[in-house]
C-alpha cells in the first residue's frame, strides 16, 4: 500500500532502454548518468518523473574515483545541476551495482551522498538525489531542501508492459481475495496483488464507461475513480446495465449508477463518484495520482485534458469511442465502428493524432445556453448498442489487464484497435509518430511531457 510519506519514480520506456545500455553494455564495470526529473506531490506520496537521461561518457564525464570506484566530474555535476535549476527540474545521479534482485548504496556512495548534496540543494533549490540499479531492482536516496531525506519505494516503468522495480525483491506472493480466486492463475497472485493497490480513474460512466467500471470492479481493482456530471435519463436505460427505472425517473447520478455496480462486485473496492466535469480544475487534480486513465467520454475537452495529464504525468490511458451511422428518412445503417487508442510516452497523442479539435473545443468552451442557440449540439441522441459498447470496454479492460501483468508480447505493435462488426473485422492501425515541438507529447523545447506540476493543466476558461 503506497502512503502519503512515500517517493515514487516513474521512467517511460525508452528513457529506461537507452538507460540499461549504457549502464549494462556487457563489460561488467560502473557507468554513470543524471536524469532530470519533473516532480508531483499528491495524497499518495511524492513522484519523481523521469524527463531526461543524459550519459556521462566513460573517461570524460565518468572517471575514477578519488574516494570511491567511480565519479561523476565536477564540470559534469555543475553543468547538469545548474541546468536543472534554470529548468526547475530534480537532479538525480545515476550508478549501476551487480547482482539480480537486491541493490542498495555503498558506504562510500552514502558519505559522497553527505558531503556534495547539501551543496547541491543550496545551488537548485529542488530536491536532489542518486539512483543505483542492477537488473532487476533499483534504489534511491532523494534529499530535500527542507532537510528530509527519503527512499525511493517503488520504480514504475511505463510501456507497452508496465514494470515495477524495488530495492529488494517484494515480499512473498499473498494469499488472493477469494472473490477473485480465478484470476491469479492468468498472472499469479503477485499481479492481483498490483491490482488490489492500484488507482484507476475513469472519464465517462456512461455507455461505454459504465460497463468498463463494472469490470474493473471485478477484476479486484483497489481504488476506482468514476468522473460523470450527467444524471441517468430514459435513453440511458438500454445500455447502463445496472441503471434502474427508477434511476431514470428521479436523475440519479451515473456515478452512483456505477458505485453500486463496483459494490455488488467487491465491497472492499474504494470508490470514488464525482459528478463534476473532468474539466472543472479540482476534478482534473484527482487524475494526477492514477496509475491508469481510461477516456470513456467523448468530449474534445475531455480529451484535452486527460491528453494533457497522461504525457505531463507520465500516466499510461485508453481513449475509447464509437459511432453508429444512420440514415433516419432512409431508416438505413452505414457505418458501425468503435475504437481503442492506448496513450503511452513515445508514441503519438491526441492532439499528434489530430484527434483533439480546435473547433470543437471553442464549441464546447460556450456555455450550455449559447450553444444550444447556435446549434452547436444536436438534440437527437447518437445510436448507443450495449452488447457494442460492452466489446469496446472488454478490448480496453483486456488490455489494461495484459499491459500490468506484463503478458503483451514483444512483437505486439501498439497501434489503435477499430472494431468494425458490420465487416465481423476487428483491425489495428498505426498511429502517427510524435511532433517533437508538440505542446503535450513533444520531446524538444519547452513542452509539458514529464514535468509534473510544473506546468498548470490547460484548463478551459467558460465563457
Amino acid at each position: 500500500m503506497i502512503r502519503n510519506d512515500d517517493w515514487l519514480l516513474t521512467l517511460d520506456e525508452a528513457l529506461h532502454t537507452r538507460l540499461m545500455a549504457h549502464l549494462f553494455p556487457g563489460d561488467r564495470d560502473e557507468h554513470g548518468a543524471v536524469i532530470r526529473a519533473g516532480l508531483v506531490e499528491t495524497n499518495r506520496g511524492t513522484r519523481l518523473i523521469a524527463r531526461e537521461l543524459h550519459l556521462a561518457e566513460d573517461g570524460v564525464d565518468f572517471v575514477p574515483g578519488k574516494r570511491g570506484y567511480r565519479m561523476l566530474t565536477p564540470e559534469f555535476v555543475r553543468d547538469q545541476v545548474l541546468a536543472c535549476r534554470d529548468d526547475r527540474l530534480v537532479y538525480l545521479t545515476v550508478h549501476n551495482h551487480f547482482g539480480r534482485d537486491t541493490v542498495g548504496f555503498s558506504r562510500t556512495d552514502l558519505d559522497s551522498h553527505e558531503r556534495s548534496y547539501p551543496a547541491l540543494l543550496d545551488i537548485s533549490g529542488r530536491p536532489v538525489g542518486a539512483l543505483v540499479l542492477n537488473e532487476n531492482a533499483l534504489a534511491g536516496d532523494i534529499w530535500t531542501p527542507a532537510g528530509t531525506r527519503h527512499e525511493i519505494r517503488e520504480t514504475v516503468v511505463v510501456g507497452r508492459n508496465i514494470q515495477r522495480f524495488y530495492p529488494e525483491t517484494p515480499p512473498g506472493q499473498q494469499k488472493a481475495d477469494q472473490v477473485c480466486v480465478r484470476q491469479p492463475r492468468w498472472f499469479c497472485n503477485r499481479g492481483q496483488d498490483l491490482l488490489s493497490q492500484m488507482k484507476v480513474s475513469v472519464v465517462g460512466a456512461g455507455g461505454i464507461g459504465a460497463p468498463l467500471i463494472t469490470m474493473l470492479g471485478r477484476l479486484g481493482i483497489g481504488h476506482i475513480v468514476a468522473i460523470d456530471p450527467d444524471r441517468v435519463e430514459k435513453v440511458n436505460l438500454p445500455r447502463m446495465p445496472e441503471a434502474r427505472r427508477l434511476d431514470a425517473r428521479i436523475g440519479t447520478p451515473k456515478v452512483r449508477v456505477a458505485r453500486r455496480a463496483v459494490r455488488k462486485a467487491n465491497r472492499k473496492i474504494r470508490f470514488d463518484g464525482i459528478q463534476a466535469s473532468v474539466i472543472e480544475p479540482e476534478v482534473a487534480r484527482q487524475l494526477v495520482d492514477s496509475d491508469f486513465i481510461f477516456l470513456a467520454a467523448d468530449s474534445h475537452l475531455a480529451r484535452m485534458i486527460v491528453n494533457a495529464v497522461s504525457y505531463q504525468y507520465l500516466i499510461p490511458a485508453i481513449q475509447l469511442g464509437s459511432k453508429i451511422e444512420t440514415d433516419e428518412e432512409q431508416g438505413e445503417v452505414g457505418e458501425i465502428r468503435g475504437h481503442e487508442r492506448l496513450l503511452l510516452p513515445g508514441s503519438g497523442c491526441l492532439r499528434c493524432n489530430r484527434l483533439i479539435s480546435p473547433t470543437k473545443l471553442q464549441e464546447e468552451a460556450r456555455s450550455e445556453g449559447e450553444r444550444k442557440q447556435n446549434r452547436y449540439i444536436d438534440e437527437v441522441p447518437a445510436p448507443s448498442v450495449i452488447t457494442f459498447n460492452s466489446a469496446l470496454a472488454a478490448q480496453a479492460a483486456n488490455d489494461f489487464l495484459l499491459m500490468m501483468g506484463g503478458l503483451i508480447e514483444d512483437e505486439a505493435h501498439l497501434e489503435y484497435v477499430w472494431m468494425r462488426p458490420r465487416k465481423r473485422s476487428t483491425e489495428s492501425q498505426g498511429p502517427l509518430p510524435n511532433q517533437s515541438a508538440c505542446s503535450d507529447c513533444g520531446t524538444q523545447g519547452s513542452t509539458r511531457r514529464a514535468r509534473g506540476d510544473l506546468d498548470e493543466l490547460p484548463l478551459p476558461q467558460r465563457k
